[in-house]
C-alpha cells in the first residue's frame, strides 16, 4: 500500500498482483490496476508465468517484490526477465545471504555483530546440553523462504518453547528425518529498526524507529528516533559484507538498560512499516524505482525525528487480544482500562494512520469490515458451540 500511494503521488502507474483477494490494495484508489495471481509460495512457477505475462501485456518497465516469497522466485528466475523491464533486487549471492537465515547470521557474527546465542542440534540426545546452553524460552526459527528448495522447510516462521516438554513437542511435530531449525536464546528489550537503502554495499541512506506497539511481530505504532550510532555501524558493515543494493531492514533487540544489543533480523524487501518512513520525509518506494529503473543515487534530506505512525487495525487486534487475558502490544501488563486508553492514544492529531487517508478511505474500512466480519465468525461459532454443550447434557 505504501510504495503504491508513494508512486502513485508521483504520477507514476502502479500494478499490483496479489493471490489473496483481502490485500487492501485491490481497494486503493492509488493503484491503477490489481490482479489476482497464482500463489507465489504454493505454486511458485505459475505465479511466475502470471507475472511475465503481465509484463508483456502491460508493457511493465520494473518490477518490484512485496514479500520474501516473490523475491526469491525473482531472483532464481532473473535471466526470464526480458529488457527493458527492470527487477529491484540486489544480485542474486546478496539475496541469498539474506534469505537463508544460516548465511546471514555466519556473516553477522563473522564480522562481530552480537547476536542471540544459538545451538546446532544433530541429535535429540542433545536436548539437554541444549536447554542448558540457551535456557528458557527458546526461539526456533525457519531458516529461510517456505519455498525455498535450498533450505529445509517447516510449517512455521518462529516459534516459542517455554519448557522442555513444549520444546520436545515441536521437535516432535516439526522436525523429521534429523532436520532441524534454528534454535536461538531469547533476546528481550526493545526493538529498534533499522531502515536503509544501499548502492553496492555502501549504506546511502540509515533512519531508525522504535517499536512502541507490537503485535505478532509487526510494529502497530512506531516513533522516528534519533539514529543510535553503535547499530548503524553495525548496519554499515553487514550491508558491506552482504554487497546489498537497494532497500533493507535491520532490526535489533536492545536490552532495558542498553547495555545489551542483538542482531534480530535482516529483511532485503519493503518493511510493514515503510509508510512511517514516507511520512517522516524518506520516500523509499521512489528511490527504488528512480535507482532500479534510470539508475539515480538517493539524495537523502533530513528526516523528521519524533514522527509517529499507527496501524490501527493491527493496533485494535492487539488490543482485544489483550482483553481476551493475552500479552499486550507493549509486553508490560497494564490494566483493562489502561490499554484501552493506550489504544485511543493512537488516534492522537499528531500521529499518522498508514493505511487511512481522506482521499483513500476504502481500505482503512475494508480492514476494519474484515476484523469484524472475522470475530463475528468467532463468536458465533463459540454460541454454536455453547448450545450444543448444552443440548448435549
Amino acid at each position: 500500500m505504501a510504495v503504491a500511494r508513494s508512486l502513485a503521488s508521483r504520477g507514476i502507474s502502479v500494478l499490483a498482483v496479489d493471490s489473496d483477494p483481502r490485500n487492501l490494495v485491490f481497494y486503493s484508489r492509488s493503484v491503477k490496476r490489481a490482479l489476482r495471481s497464482p500463489s507465489s509460495i504454493l505454486e511458485p512457477e505459475a505465479f511466475l508465468e502470471f507475472v511475465l505475462r503481465v509484463i508483456r501485456q502491460y508493457e511493465i518497465r520494473l518490477v518490484i517484490p512485496g514479500d520474501d516469497s516473490s523475491l526469491h522466485i525473482f531472483t532464481r528466475q532473473r535471466n526470464r526477465f526480458e529488457r527493458p523491464t527492470g527487477v529491484a533486487t540486489a544480485s542474486p549471492e546478496a539475496i541469498r545471504r539474506v534469505l537463508d537465515k544460516r548465511i546471514n547470521l555466519e556473516i553477522t557474527r563473522r564480522i562481530g555483530i552480537p547476536c542471540p546465542r544459538q545451538f546446532e542440534l544433530t541429535d535429540l540426545r542433545q536436548i539437554p546440553e541444549m536447554i542448558r546452553a540457551l535456557g528458557f524460552p527458546i526461539v526456533l526459527k525457519r531458516p529461510g523462504p517456505p519455498d525455498d528448495p535450498e533450505v529445509p522447510a517447516f510449517g512455521f516462521r518462529v516459534l516459542y518453547a517455554r519448557d522442555e516438554d513444549e520444546l520436545r513437542r515441536y521437535i516432535t511435530q516439526h522436525c523429521r528425518e534429523g532436520v532441524y531449525p534454528l534454535f536461538q536464546e531469547c533476546a528481550y528489550g526493545v526493538v529498534q529498526n533499522l531502515c536503509c537503502f544501499a548502492v553496492r554495499g555502501e549504506a546511502v541512506a540509515i533512519h531508525q524507529y522504535q517499536s512502541i506497539r507490537r503485535w505478532e511481530g509487526n510494529a502497530v505504532l512506531r516513533r522516528i528516533v534519533e539514529l543510535d550510532e553503535e547499530l548503524a555501524g553495525h548496519t554499515r558493515n553487514l550491508l558491506r559484507a552482504l554487497e546489498w543494493d537497494g532497500v533493507a531492514h535491520v532490526a535489533f533487540f536492545v536490552s532495558p538498560d542498553r547495555r545489551r544489543k542483538w542482531h534480530m533480523e535482516t529483511n532485503g524487501r519493503f518493511w510493514a512499516s515503510t509508510e512511517g518512513s514516507v511520512h517522516a520525509g524518506w520516500d523509499f518506494p521512489f528511490w527504488v524505482y528512480d535507482y532500479f529503473l534510470r539508475g539515480r543515487r538517493p539524495e537523502p534530506g533530513p528526516i523528521k525525528i519524533g514522527s509517529t505512525t499507527s496501524w490501527h487495525r493491527g493496533d485494535l487486534t492487539a488490543l482485544l487480544w489483550h482483553l481476551r487475558g493475552g500479552e499486550s502490544a507493549t509486553g508490560a501488563k497494564p490494566g483493562k482500562f489502561r490499554a484501552v486508553g493506550q489504544y485511543v492514544s493512537g488516534f492522537s492529531p499528531g500521529i499518522h494512520s498508514d493505511v487511512f487517508r481522506w482521499t483513500d478511505p476504502l481500505p482503512s474500512l475494508v480492514e476494519h469490515w474484515q476484523l469484524g466480519k472475522r470475530l463475528w465468525q468467532v463468536l458465533k461459532a463459540r454460541d454454536d458451540l455453547d448450545a450444543a454443550l448444552t443440548i448435549g447434557t
